[in-house]
């Protein structure tokens, strides 16, 4: 589900197809995506497109209508529907909600119910959804091996879960996420940024790329100068309905602080920094720290993972970097530079193969302490409750 409902209209009377046209489409967040008049094309629209709520028109021949809403119902449990109809005595309003409508708004139609009568169904859909972890990670110098780890943290995360999990290349120009896994996606994230206003949750799981391992890549755009296209705007768009399709989100970031990397970064639940045991590198984490602290990232959101630990012959140790930082480390990753090179001359994740590396054994405690811990679902309610708001006012 996304922050736009999209919703199909039953109505079998022509004369009243403008009117209630009209009506749906003064609603805030409401997408009409097909007019319907027999129950065959109804049941293609539901089988092809990601709809959220039918509104059923009763009126002429209401038993006809009923028997469909019954159908619909006992065969799409999880679709809201709306009832519309002239007559307005108690049987009239009753029968279709025992046929199984959410609501039912008489005609002629006020805006106000039935902006109310969405806004119910908005409520019970958006406040009851599976709560969603967003996953950011990021370097504090180049060749840290945030690609590597965010590639298997995304494996480890859905194989420990049981659940899909999304990673998002957002090294627009030459990010590596498609390359690590050896595939060559259809789509990228270039398609869905060009979709613009018209993405919705069924067009992003179609340009997603599905891998084994329940992991569904949208990997950066295919030409360099695609990236010109990708603003923050649809960055955070993307990302936001991400997480309404799969419970946990992976984010690749380049090493920059942008505009496009801070729309991702402002809906994380957790930052990893990912850096080395030298000088420069844990000098830039403790300024990447401080940098996103200014940008409004809460602090208890990030947290600074070390790899290749131990490699720095000890002149410069985990306790000189949390000293820095003033605050523990998340995790120190061993160094295994054979074994990950050969992950990635192959074109396959540590996660996919070696069950006892100490490589991989590190980066899925790391997952096992992530999908423990819970989600910012505080903010997120916040967010829900305030789109509820929107959709009421017009």
């Amino acid at each position: 589900m996304s922050n736009t409902l999209q919703v199909c209209l039953y109505n079998a009377e022509p004369e009243s197809s403008k009117d209630l046209q009209q009506h749906i489409g003064a609603l805030n967040f409401v997408r009409l995506v097909a007019e319907v008049d027999t129950p065959e094309s109804l049941a293609a629209v539901l089988a092809e497109s990601g709809v959220h709520v039918v509104f059923f028109h009763l009126d002429p021949k209401p038993p006809e209508v009923l028997e469909l809403i019954d159908q619909t119902s006992q065969r799409y449990p999880e679709l809201s529907m709306i009832a519309f109809s002239h007559e307005t005595g108690p049987e009239a309003i009753l029968a279709p909600i025992r046929a199984g409508c959410d609501q039912f708004v008489c005609e002629p139609i006020e805006y106000a119910d039935l902006a109310a009568a969405v806004g119910r169904i908005a409520s019970k859909r958006l406040l009851s959804r599976p709560k969603s972890r967003c996953i950011c990670l990021t370097g504090a110098s180049g060749g840290s091996g945030v690609t590597s780890i965010a590639c298997n943290l995304a494996m480890e995360i859905a194989q420990l879960t049981s659940k899909k999990c999304a990673l998002v290349d957002l090294d627009l120009q030459f990010g590596n996420i498609a390359f690590n896994f050896d595939c060559e996606p259809q789509y990228t994230l270039h398609d869905a940024v060009v979709a613009g206003g018209d993405l919705d949750r069924s067009m992003l799981e179609n340009i997603l790329t599905p891998l084994s391992g329940e992991v569904a890549i949208l990997a950066r755009p295919k030409l360099v100068e695609q990236s010109e296209l990708v603003s923050a705007d649809r960055v955070h768009h993307v990302i936001e309905l991400l997480t309404t399709i799969h419970e946990n989100v992976v984010v690749d970031l380049p090493r920059r602080i942008t505009r496009c990397n801070l729309a991702a970064l402002e809906q994380a639940d957790v930052v990893l920094i990912i850096c080395e045991l030298l000088v420069p590198s844990i000098r830039n984490a403790n300024r990447y720290v401080e940098s996103l602290t200014r940008a409004g990232i809460p602090v208890d959101r990030v947290e600074v993972v070390v790899n290749r630990s131990g490699s720095s012959g000890g002149r410069v140790t985990i306790k000189d970097l949390e000293d820095l930082i003033k605050k523990p480390i998340y995790a120190a990753i061993p160094s295994d530079y054979q074994f990950v090179a050969r992950s990635l001359d192959f074109g396959k994740p540590i996660a996919g193969h070696e069950q006892n590396n100490a490589v991989r054994n590190e980066i899925r405690k790391i997952a096992r302490k992530l999908v423990s811990s819970p989600s910012a679902d505080g903010s997120k309610a916040d967010a829900r409750r305030g789109f509820l708001s929107r959709l009421l006012s017009k």
